[in-house]
């Protein structure tokens, strides 16, 4: 209910009468019901649109004002829709309710219903540019509001209001500047084409008209895309600026150009604007065009892997753990790969993720783990062994062992297009702490006569990253005689009466050299011609409590024994 004007009453007055007259007299006469009152209930809506401006140019931006004024004595229910002009564009989230942003929201799919309680006014403004000119040079605009409210016998009551009629003149002279980009959803490394349109509905030429596209942070160019006019022109860049010459009334100069969205920090959106300029007359004119906006479509996917323990020594066994993290809104198609570096065997059997044991599975050819939701995570586990470290020369050791997996996940956008990322985990480090024992001999002389001595020189080092307490076996050859005594560096005189059957080096710290000298009587004739042998370091050390032993073998020594009688 909303009479057009006057004040309300709550109250309706209705009264009957009887017009009459009799056979005595020819007076007509007149006779009055008794007044009938009813309460009126219901509100009173006023819509009132306003502009900014009564008169505007192409590319200028115009700022509407609806209000809502409710005069009735009951609450309303309302639902604000208006219509935009195809020659004006909405300036994204610039809807005002009462002051307060509505991020999102257009009129032209309608404002969220609100309700309007009596003797209060709603305000809604909202700001559009304008990128065309219709023929007439002239915005006609409307607002409409449908609105219902409930009776006290709970009927619900609907209606509709229009705002007065807004007009905005237009001036002919500007030129129009539209920019799109062919594809709204996109994604890292996406390779998209920009196209502008430089038109001139009006009635001057507009002069030297310029174009400039100042790219934002996230997209980058790709050199010699620009084409103006179906003419490639490879030295001219958005930024810096495309010339176009004069455009004549009625022209309209299409441009296209080809960037590709980069890496890094994004934002969940970007926005372009192209500036136009020009001159019309001596006057220098600058228009804007609409703003084009990109969504990136890029899944928030983490990969994360540890060990434990993280310090370990050959024959132990460890997990490993990898978390694989969704933390965006959009599902993927994800596979796990973990290639295993040299000196770790993977345990068969141990693989399971989310507490699930998956036997079989292949972490070389990849897990593959389905479908991973918006905000859900996959935690696997497996084991390795750490195996023995090969005590070689001509071995580099290792005692870090370095590793990664890789992810690879698949995403579909908006658009159809599916898109697939790789992408790695941090590494994870096992220290290995074990002994690395070598024993070098030397003897002198290596030639003497039968029941001539031997002086022989061992040199024991640990290049391991652990302690081992080290003992020397193999010390004299075959039916030599021990005759002197046992010397270590850095340690006191080791004596014997007889041939020992070890030498006890002691414990040799990470980097520890010992050298050991001592002396062979060589006499029976058994051992006349050429002498051979090795030295053997056994060594013992502990990790964790629990008791390791191994054994590394010098070089060979050669001792070239003759006969005195000859």
């Amino acid at each position: 209910m909303s009479p057009s004007s006057g004040p309300l009453s709550h109250l309706l007055q209705n009264q009957s009468l009887v017009r009459f007259s009799s056979g005595t007299t020819e007076l007509e006469q007149v006779a009055y019901s008794n007044t009938v009152v009813t309460p009126w209930i219901g509100p009173r809506l006023e819509v009132h649109k306003f502009c900014n401006t009564a008169e505007a140019a192409l590319g200028q931006t115009l700022t509407y004002l609806i209000e809502i004024e409710n005069s009735g004595n009951c609450s309303a229910m309302v639902h604000v829709l208006d219509s935009l002009s195809s020659e004006t564009s909405l300036l994204p989230n610039s809807v005002l309710l009462n002051g307060t942003p509505l991020p999102g929201v257009s009129p032209e799919s309608g404002i969220p219903g609100q309700e309007v309680v009596p003797g209060t006014t709603l305000r809604i403004h909202f700001q559009v540019i304008i990128v065309g000119l219709p023929p007439i040079l002239k915005l006609v605009n409307q607002a409409k509001v449908r609105y219902d409210f409930v009776t006290p016998e709970g009927r619900t009551v609907e209606g509709e209001e229009k705002s007065n009629v807004v007009e905005v003149s237009l001036i002919s002279s500007s030129l129009s500047l539209v920019l799109n980009a062919d594809r709204v959803q996109t994604f890292v490394g996406d390779i998209l084409t920009y196209n502008l349109l430089v038109s001139n509905p009006g009635f001057w030429i507009g002069d030297n008209a310029w174009v400039t596209i100042p790219l934002p942070k996230g997209i980058e160019f790709l050199p010699g895309s620009v084409i103006v006019n179906e003419i490639f022109v490879p030295e001219t860049t958005p930024d810096s600026g495309i010339a176009i010459g004069d455009v004549l009334p009625g022209q309209s100069v299409p441009i296209q150009f080809r960037v590709q969205v980069m890496g890094g920090s994004m934002a969940e959106s970007i926005t372009t604007q192209a500036v136009l300029e020009y001159t019309s007359g001596d006057k220098l004119e600058v228009v804007y065009s609409n703003a084009a906006t990109l969504q990136i479509i890029q899944p928030q996917i983490s990969i994360v892997k540890s060990v434990n323990p993280s310090i370990a020594a050959p024959g132990d066994t460890v997990q490993y753990q990898i978390t694989v993290h969704n933390e965006g809104s959009f599902a993927v198609d994800a596979i796990v790969t973990d290639f295993l570096p040299p000196g770790l065997r993977y345990v068969e059997g141990s693989l399971g993720w989310n507490g699930v044991k998956r036997g079989g599975t292949n972490l070389v050819k990849g897990i593959n783990l389905g479908t991973l939701t918006a905000r859900s995570t996959v935690n696997i586990q497996f084991d390795v062994i750490l195996l023995e470290q090969k005590q070689e020369e001509d071995v580099s050791q290792v005692f870090e062992l370095m590793n990664q997996a890789r992810l690879i996940y698949t995403f579909r956008l908006p658009d159809s297009r599916s898109v697939q990322r790789i992408i790695s985990s941090n590494t994870a480090v096992i220290l290995l702490k074990y002994p690395i024992i070598s024993v070098h001999v030397e003897v002198q002389p290596d030639l003497i006569e039968r029941g001539g001595n031997v002086t022989f020189y061992v040199h024991v080092t640990n290049t391991g990253s652990w302690s081992a307490r080290v003992q020397l076996a193999d010390v004299l050859p075959s039916g030599a005689k021990w005759i002197g005594k046992a010397e270590v560096s850095e340690q006191a005189v080791i004596s014997g009466f007889s041939s020992p059957r070890y030498l006890h080096v002691g414990e040799l710290e990470p980097g520890a050299e010992r050298g050991i000298t001592y002396v062979a009587q060589i006499s029976t004739a058994e051992q006349l011609g050429i002498q051979q042998g090795s030295v053997t370091a056994m060594y013992t050390y502990e990790w964790n409590g629990q008791r390791h032993s191994g054994t590394s073998i010098s070089n060979v020594y050669t001792i070239i024994v003759e006969d005195g009688d000859e």
